[in-house]
């Protein structure tokens, strides 16, 4: 099987770059080893984030330190015994938290940000997944006034991109959500711009289904059989050998292992969460994702119910589930909305592939990897940043004009 480019990954990020590389012109194999959707982008809160132009830094407030260290806070967690490999990463992701690079990442956020309902809307019209989609953006909620108050500064910036934001009191919380217990808080901030995706396992198989329309091909196989061969990259998928002059890694948090085999070293982390679904007790509704921002958990209205997502954990990604985190978070959100009986046995798990600086890698892998790509690397918005991130590649790969200046996504901030 000989294609023009094979694409490793389909969750969000793999399934938009072989949409746009399909559109390009080019005859593209899009690879897992599970039906598309399966993996990362199918746990997150649901939420394609216009306003997530800021970076997730890593916390340098003391008290909040200690905190973290006797994992006494339910938005990140970590486990001792995998502390030791995992704390190199934390060093550079702490290091390179600083209000310089910060800045770095929020200019090369922008542009991405500015196009990310347009790219993802495109894709929802052409693949018919508007059933999916809501409109009435997210709210983040604060228990504490110093908390909401701190949050609040950021919207005279936001305003500045273009982003509908406004801070809300807890009695117009209330109007919004009328089964919330706004008596626990201080207030909140309306983001009206973004979309929510009711499902968002099924928005990714919807866009799979729309690469299918569009020519392109999906097989199933294991990422660390790529290999270069007489000028080509080959794959082993189950129908045979596969091959391609060119190839992109968009394998989320399996990306480094198979990067790492091949030579090419970059330093990635992961961050894993959870989420269960719990149904509403009696008659209580959610219209739309509502963030404890005190706790870091989001409580998401989904098709299969009421999604409760937890914040961070810092291990192996291939360490045992740890129901911890779960269980510290599910009192916190009982008391912000009714959840009544848990819809699964066990909550789902998953990992997040994270760059110290907080930006994604795109772009080419370097001189000593001919005609290899990368594609990951997105934290917590691989889901919101697919569709444009799989433009720019597909632009940079087709030899088109970048959209916007991919410099600071490229692969040489890390190998040079």
């Amino acid at each position: 099987m000989r294609f023009d480019i094979i694409v490793l990954g389909a969750g969000m990020v793999g399934i938009a770059t072989a949409i746009h590389l399909r559109k390009a012109g080019m005859s593209v194999l899009l690879c897992d080893r599970r039906a598309p959707g399966e993996e990362t982008s199918f746990g997150n809160a649901g939420i394609i984030q216009r306003e997530g132009v800021h970076p997730y830094l890593f916390p340098r407030d003391p008290a909040k330190l200690l905190a973290y260290a006797f994992n006494a806070k339910p938005e990140a967690r970590y486990r001792l015994s995998t502390l030791p490999a995992v704390l190199p990463f934390l060093w550079r992701y702490f290091r390179a938290s600083t209000p310089r690079k910060a800045r770095e990442t929020l200019a090369a956020n922008i542009p991405l940000f500015e196009r990310c309902l347009t790219t993802h809307g495109a894709l929802v019209r052409e693949a018919g997944a508007e059933a999916l989609i809501a409109k009435g953006g997210w709210l983040a909620s604060y228990r504490s006034e110093s908390s909401l108050a701190a949050e609040r500064g950021r919207l005279a910036e936001l305003a500045d991109l273009g982003i509908d934001a406004a801070g809300i009191s807890a009695s117009q919380v209330g109007e919004l959500e009328p089964h919330v217990d706004v008596s626990r808080l201080a207030g909140a901030i309306h983001f009206r711009d973004p979309w929510t995706a009711s499902d968002p396992g099924a928005l990714c198989k919807a866009y799979a289904a729309l690469f299918g329309k569009l020519g392109g091909r999906f097989a199933r196989g294991e990422a660390l059989t790529l290999a270069r061969q007489s000028g080509r990259w080959t794959f082993d998928t189950e129908e045979g050998r596969a091959s391609a002059p060119q190839a992109v890694v968009a394998l989320g948090p399996w990306s480094k292992g198979l990067l790492d085999n091949l030579g090419c070293h970059l330093p990635m982390g992961v961050k894993r969460g959870y989420h269960l679904h719990y149904r509403p007790a009696g008659n209580a509704v959610l219209s739309r994702p509502l963030l404890d921002a005190d706790n870091g958990f989001v409580l998401a209205p989904m098709a299969a119910g009421i999604r409760l997502t937890t914040g961070a954990e810092f291990t192996l990604a291939g360490a045992p589930k740890n129901p911890d985190q779960i269980a510290a978070t599910l009192p916190l959100g009982r008391e912000l909305f009714p959840l009544g009986d848990q819809v699964e046995k066990e909550a789902w798990m998953g990992s997040r592939p994270v760059m110290p600086d907080m930006r994604p890698v795109i772009g080419a892998c370097g001189p000593e990897w001919p005609g290899l790509y990368a594609n990951f690397g997105h934290a917590h918005h691989g889901f919101t940043l697919g569709p444009v991130t799989g433009l720019l590649l597909a632009q940079i790969v087709s030899g088109q004009t970048p959209f916007c200046d991919p410099a600071p996504f490229s692969a040489d901030r890390f190998l040079s």
